[in-house]
């Protein structure tokens, strides 16, 4: 099985502190479908109602986000051939006193001219003109055969009270990939885009698009950067399961990505108590078609050395050693010392039939980021 260089662990780090210091809140990157989209806005919605609560504007980002993965699925439909290299985006940006959402995905190139000319059309007009543009295309019925991605875009700047930003990459003769993004005031009152703010929001569109690219250059299938809790893992679940076809190896990936995320819930470092736990995960397939699954959390100094030397215990053992310890912790949980505890960790090397790699890098006098990785062969 192919073992995967130690400068990944750094460059996992740098991607997971790039993001949050660009104040990404959730970030998505793979396959959508219908079931996939239901958990990704349930996902970004608990982050949102933690941060909002249940209100208005709640509600207003929750309607943008469902149109922004309508449109995804909706073109993913033109393009079955180049998903699995070129897979949607989606993401949640909160940052001053606005949530930014975006979404990307391959288009046909014969439809970008309508697609421009839609976005143009809204974001030269007024709140006034918006409503009765909306109350037009109602009654005309005058929808684009993609089945509503006009009115969606329309609904998108009505609730926003912002413009749309678009941008189309060529990747080839046939298909562009479409970038769009818009942001929804945290605060009433907050409505207008002037010029100085329209390049702002263009400036985070491109943060996206470089973001983006760093994870197509990984060849990560599936990544989630966020703040993760219980009531979330069932929804990062059943989007891996979503994600890939039932096979033996889903259901060692699903099981293994269960005790990482859990190892993220149980024992990583809440930097804000309001929040669950700041963390990264992602599945990459590598070169030998194997599959790498990696998470990242905050942990203390006194946390630091006790898993490292759990870690160090785990992987000097055989499998077969490890199963024995298993069992004999199942059967005698009180009388087990701490260096044999922690059965996740047992849990992980035995399903993933291989040593786990992890690194610590230090952030602070007290703090350090846990990297851990497993390897699973693709059986399939």
């Amino acid at each position: 099985m192919q073992v995967i260089d130690d400068s990944l662990f750094d460059r996992a780090f740098n991607l997971f502190n790039r993001i949050e210091q660009q104040d990404f809140e959730y970030v998505y990157r793979g396959f959508f479908s219908h079931n996939i989209s239901k958990k990704i806005l349930s996902l970004a919605d608990v982050n949102i109602q933690r941060s909002l609560g249940v209100s208005a504007i709640q509600k207003r980002i929750y309607y943008i986000m469902v149109e922004g993965l309508q449109n995804i699925t909706m073109h993913q439909e033109d393009a079955d051939e180049y998903l699995e290299k070129y897979p949607g985006i989606f993401a949640i940006q909160k940052h001053d006193l606005f949530y930014y959402v975006t979404t990307g995905n391959l288009v046909l190139n014969d439809r970008i001219p309508d697609l421009k000319s839609r976005i143009e059309q809204i974001n030269s007009l007024d709140k006034d003109e918006l409503k009765q543009l909306h109350k037009e295309v109602l009654r005309t019925g005058a929808i684009s055969d993609k089945g509503g991605a006009g009115l969606g875009l329309i609904e998108m700047a009505r609730k926003s009270g912002n413009k749309l930003v678009a941008s189309f990459e060529l990747v080839n003769d046939k298909y562009s990939y479409f970038y769009l993004q818009t942001r929804i005031p945290i605060q009433k009152g907050i409505e207008e885009t002037s010029g100085d703010d329209y390049s702002k929001l263009r400036a985070a569109l491109i943060s996206i698009k470089k973001l983006h690219l760093t994870l197509n250059v990984e060849n990560i299938l599936l990544y989630f950067n966020g703040f993760f809790s219980q009531e979330n893992l069932l929804n990062l679940l059943a989007i891996i399961k979503g994600r890939m076809n039932l096979s033996l190896t889903t259901i060692r990936l699903s099981n293994v990505m269960v005790e990482m995320i859990q190892n993220i819930i149980k024992h990583g470092y809440k930097i804000k108590e309001d929040k669950g736990v700041p963390g990264i995960f992602f599945l990459r397939q590598l070169d030998s078609g194997d599959f790498a699954l990696l998470s990242g959390n905050y942990v203390t100094e006194e946390q630091k050395h006790i898993i490292e030397e759990k870690l160090n215990f785990i992987n000097s053992k055989s499998i077969e050693e490890i199963s024995e310890l298993y069992d004999e912790i199942l059967l005698d949980m009180e009388n087990v010392d701490s260096l044999r505890s922690g059965l996740g960790l047992y849990d992980l090397r035995i399903k993933s039939s291989s040593e786990l790699q992890f690194k610590f890098l230090k952030v602070s006098e007290n703090l350090y980021f846990y990297i851990l990785q497993t390897l699973i062969k693709n059986v399939n």
